[in-house]
């Protein structure tokens, strides 16, 4: 009876799923001009994102399920007049491999919050707005951002080439959402539902440059009826200057469509050239090389919480992060659909 239940127990610890921990935390800093109800005495300001960060992967051969919890606490002017909002986010993403060169993808992430809706009234900067601060329009500060989707990656069978791509559905703004526009000066902000597109290829032309290609789209449903379409489509280069500092710059173009809430308007278009440049360099400390700077700056549509209305709009985005060492070469070079799990509802 001993062998018999020995190797039944050897078969069951044999069969059961590995599991790894690890516990982190990262923190950014956002340089933004202020929203169009939000009280601010310069026309920059700045916010400040600490998130610590604790993940969990539990694998076999052929799958992989990876979990994450991550509180973030985010202070907005900082300088100036500091509010501190705090965010819960649990992330799930799901891979399962079909063959050596495709695997297929699901994940679902959601954030929920509240926003200090009691802090932004009438003005912005030097682009006034007057409006009713918006904790007196809406009944509740509750929000939630949460996205489900599901592809694929695959490199067709090519040296250094990858390609990943996913198509999900998005709910993100108040639980408690307006439903009607509000009259000119009251703060409204409507929640969004949108189908999410988004495509990315990565191919390693040398041992320090690479091709990329990332195609986006969604197609907004405003709870107040508004609806808006954008589409973008952007060929970049990365460049590694040492395996642990590297360049990436992804001119591009998109197109957007508007469509008004009234039926007697017509839709306008929105034809704009896009950018994004990003500088990723370890920071370091004594002896060791713990923290990974990565610096933004992008020129992209924008579509307006307050006005539902599709602008270009740019930013920096400076963010320091406490990470493990930065690894080197070989971990760019697989193309991953990235997932953001900060709270994008009002912005």
């Amino acid at each position: 009876m001993a062998l018999p239940a020995l190797a039944l127990g050897w078969l069951l610890v044999a069969s059961a799923p590995a599991v790894k921990y690890k516990a982190s935390a990262r923190i950014e800093s956002v340089v933004r001009t202020p929203l169009l109800t939000e009280l601010a005495s310069t026309t920059v300001v700045s916010d400040l994102i600490i998130a610590p960060r604790l993940d969990g992967v539990l694998y076999t051969n052929l799958l992989e399920v990876k979990f994450a919890y991550e509180p973030q606490f985010l202070v907005r002017q900082v300088a100036m007049r500091p509010t501190l909002e705090i965010l819960q986010s649990v992330y799930t993403r799901a891979d399962y491999k079909i063959r050596r060169d495709l695997t297929l993808l699901a994940v679902h992430t959601t954030t929920f919050g509240d926003f200090p809706l009691d802090q932004f009234g009438s003005g912005a900067g030097t682009g006034s707005l007057p409006v009713t601060p918006a904790a007196k329009s809406l009944g509740s500060s509750a929000y939630i951002y949460t996205e489900t989707a599901a592809g694929f990656w695959t490199s067709l069978g090519i040296k250094r080439l990858s390609i990943a791509g996913t198509l999900g559905w998005v709910v993100n703004g108040l639980l408690d959402p307006p439903v009607r526009p509000l009259r000119r000066g009251n703060a409204a902000y409507p929640q969004q539902r949108y189908p999410e597109l988004r495509l990315q290829s990565f191919y390693g032309a040398t041992r320090r440059d690479y091709f990329t290609l990332s195609l986006y789209g969604r197609d907004v449903a405003f709870s107040t009826g508004n609806r808006d379409a954008v589409l973008q489509f952007a060929p970049g280069l990365q460049h590694q200057f040492t395996p642990l500092v590297d360049l990436s710059v992804e001119p591009g173009i998109a197109v957007g469509r508007t469509y008004p809430r009234r039926p007697d308007e017509l839709p306008t278009n929105m034809v704009m050239p896009t950018l994004e440049t990003t500088l990723n360099t370890p920071v370091p400390i004594g002896n060791h090389w713990p923290v990974k700077a990565k610096v933004r700056a992008r020129y992209l549509p924008y579509m307006d919480p307050l006005t539902t209305k599709l602008i270009p709009r740019g930013g920096c985005r400076p963010g320091p992060g406490v990470e493990g060492p930065a690894r080197g070469e070989g971990a760019r070079k697989a193309a991953v659909c990235s997932f953001a799990h900060l709270g994008r509802a009002p912005q």
